[in-house]
Order: C-alpha cells, then sequence, then structure tokens
C-alpha cells in the first residue's frame, strides 16, 4: 500500500464553495484504495466544515490546521502529519503547499509532486522568488491543461521533463439528472416563465468571471429575444458591483451547493471568464446535455470542440459573444443537436481514467514498485 500526504492550502473560496480540486481529492482517495493507495489530506487555512462532511461521507482522512499564508509553522505541521501516515510521496497543492512541501521533502528524503490546477495572470514577487529557488526540488509536476502545463514552465520555472498534464476526473456515474422533486424546488425559485430562454453562469462572483460583459451581451440580446433570461449562481465579492450592472430578467441565485437543477433548467451554459482552469462546473453542464459557449481558457479549448460540443470566443469579446449565442437562441434544434454531443463527448472525462493515470504516477516515484 502507497501511502501519499496532499496537502492543499485552502479546500474552498468564498462564494463557490469548494474548490474542484477538492471535490477531487476525495473522489479519488476513495477510489484509489482498490489501487493500493491510502490517501490522507491536510488543509493548511482552519476548519471548512463543508469539506469534512465531503471527505468523512468517503471515507478519506482529512486534517484542517488554521496557519497563516506563509506561516513557518507549516514546515513542521506538515512532518508531523506526514509522520504519523507514514506518507512515501507529498502531493502539493497551491504555493504554500508547494515551498513548504518542497523543502520538507528534500529533508524527508521522499518524493513530491506539485500539482497546478490554473494559470494565474501574474504572480507576486516574493511567490516567484520561492519558485525559483525550490523548483529544482520538484520530483514531478502535475499540471491539468497543456496551457498551465506552459505556465508551470515560464512561470513557476519548473522543467518541461518534469512535467505530465492530468485532469482530476469526473464522477459521471453522480452526475445524472436530478429528481423532479429537486427540480420543482429550483423551478419555485426561478423568476419569469418556465418557456423562456435562460443563460446560465456559475462559480465565484469575482473580476476574473469578467460577468459584465455577459450582463452587457444579455441586455442587448433581449431586443431580439424578450424572453431570454439570464441566472447567475454564486457569490462573492462583485455580487453588488454586478447586480448595479443587471438589467432585466437577471437573477442572482446566491451559492448553490447542488448546481445541477439549475444547469437542467436552463437552455446555455457560458463561461466569460479572463481565466480558469478546469471548471468543473463547465463538465457538470456538459453531463446534463447543455450546449457550452466559453473562452478559451484552462482546460475549455481541450473540453469544447468548436460548432460540435460548443463554442469559443475571445476574452472580453462582447460581440463575439453574442454571435456565438444568437445561433444557438436562434434554433431549438441546434441547441438539442450541440447539447448531446456535449453530452457524450463529457464522458472521455471519466474519473477511472484519471485514478488509473494518477496511480501509475505514484507508483513510478516509488523504488521498487512495479508500475
Amino acid at each position: 500500500m502507497i501511502s501519499v500526504l496532499h496537502v492543499i492550502d485552502k479546500l474552498s473560496v468564498s462564494g463557490s464553495g469548494l474548490h474542484g480540486i477538492s471535490r477531487a481529492l476525495a473522489d479519488w482517495g476513495e477510489r484509489l484504495r482498490d489501487h493500493d493507495v491510502e490517501m490522507h489530506v491536510l488543509s493548511l487555512r482552519g476548519e471548512e466544515p463543508e469539506g469534512e462532511a465531503l471527505f468523512a461521507e468517503k471515507g478519506v482522512p482529512l486534517t484542517c490546521v488554521s496557519l497563516g499564508k506563509m506561516d513557518p509553522r507549516s514546515l513542521s505541521v506538515i512532518r508531523k502529519h506526514a509522520l504519523a501516515c507514514n506518507a512515501q510521496i507529498l502531493h502539493l497543492h497551491g504555493y504554500a503547499a508547494a515551498h513548504f512541501g518542497r523543502l520538507l521533502s528534500m529533508w524527508m528524503r521522499i518524493p513530491n509532486i506539485v500539482h497546478e490546477h490554473v494559470v494565474f495572470p501574474s504572480m507576486k514577487w516574493h511567490e516567484d522568488l520561492a519558485d525559483r529557488i525550490f523548483a529544482p526540488l520538484t520530483t514531478q509536476g502535475l499540471a491539468i491543461s497543456k496551457p498551465v502545463e506552459q505556465f508551470m514552465i515560464e512561470k513557476r520555472h519548473i522543467p518541461a521533463a518534469k512535467l505530465e498534464t492530468f485532469f482530476y476526473g469526473l464522477p459521471l456515474e453522480e452526475w445524472s439528472r436530478p429528481p423532479e422533486d429537486e427540480l420543482l424546488a429550483c423551478r419555485e425559485q426561478l423568476q419569469g416563465s418556465d418557456q423562456a430562454l435562460r443563460l446560465i453562469a456559475v462559480g465565484r462572483l469575482a473580476t476574473q468571471k469578467n460577468l459584465p460583459s455577459l450582463l452587457q451581451v444579455h441586455a442587448e440580446l433581449l431586443e431580439e429575444f424578450p424572453d431570454l433570461e439570464l441566472l447567475i449562481v454564486g457569490e462573492g465579492p462583485e455580487r453588488a458591483h454586478l447586480e448595479s450592472l443587471a438589467g432585466k430578467q437577471v437573477q442572482f441565485s446566491g451559492f448553490q451547493r447542488d448546481v445541477r437543477p439549475w444547469l437542467a433548467l436552463s437552455d446555455v451554459f457560458v463561461i466569460p471568464s479572463d481565466y480558469e482552469g478546469g471548471p468543473l462546473t463547465l463538465f457538470e453542464a456538459m453531463r446534463l446535455g447543455l450546449p457550452c459557449v466559453s473562452t478559451p481558457v484552462g482546460l475549455v479549448p481541450e473540453a469544447i470542440e468548436e460548432g460540435k460540443t460548443g463554442f469559443l470566443f475571445p476574452p472580453g469579446n462582447v460581440e463575439a459573444l453574442k454571435e456565438s449565442l444568437r445561433p444557438l437562441l436562434q434554433d431549438e434544434s441546434l441547441r438539442r443537436r450541440i447539447g448531446e454531443a456535449a453530452r457524450v463527448s463529457s464522458e472521455r472525462w471519466d474519473m477511472r481514467v484519471a485514478v488509473e493515470q494518477l496511480t501509475g504516477v505514484y507508483r513510478r516515484l516509488i523504488p521498487g514498485i512495479p508500475v
């Protein structure tokens, strides 16, 4: 049995609930036991009840501690938990986890994995300096997509020979259409008509999501599609500003733990973000048969095939977004055809493929264990 300690800066962000990677950790831990891998998870930013409940449900050991962003006590805390679970590998998510974890792996003489999930448009000088110092200590790097892999080479200074792309996988068997009672409860919260066309965007209400551009496009399309509604699901620091920009037929639902009913009652899923990693809700939408319109950020270009499973448009280009949405709003048969193609395409991202790949990575890092 291989013992792996995952160290993550934090499990969630205010307004969006658990990170996609946090949910993936719980799913991996549940499934990796069948591959002779025992996972333990250490979160560095305090108690997180939603995460603790999920990991308990999956039977994956989770410990939450309260440390500052670059608290030097992180070294002793990580070491304590690595020794307690007899960790043979440190799997690191986030800057603090990666910096302290790589230093500790050198002292403990065990391999580490630096796992990146998003391309950041800018980095603080001290983060760049720390990456330049600790990059040579990286045993293995994992990137959620090719753009993230390039970011790790150029900005995190990890050699290309140490990198591998790895998508965390989707628990497709759990992502079926919600039961009717859940749909009914969601429908009662929706404003507007059941017959209306509905765009939906899901995520933390932050500047990177570029939701003002979607609000502008919705307002302009109302002249052509007077029944068009826009549903924004999520919470975050930009909510008040976005509400001030919103025109007619826009609804803010707030944070929703399960977004499937909201997706199932919508017609087109939109991601107008300036940058992303591997947005989990994109794959939830595809699995439920929604056509998707998105900027080509992070993993999105690998998931959406232009004109077949959705449409792509440049970040911030409101005219391109409008032209991508118009044919879907005009043609119900096109929405159904592209939505069904998206549903079928989502099957290639199944969690079982990810677990097999991750098991192979772990086995390669432990001498004497057959791959």
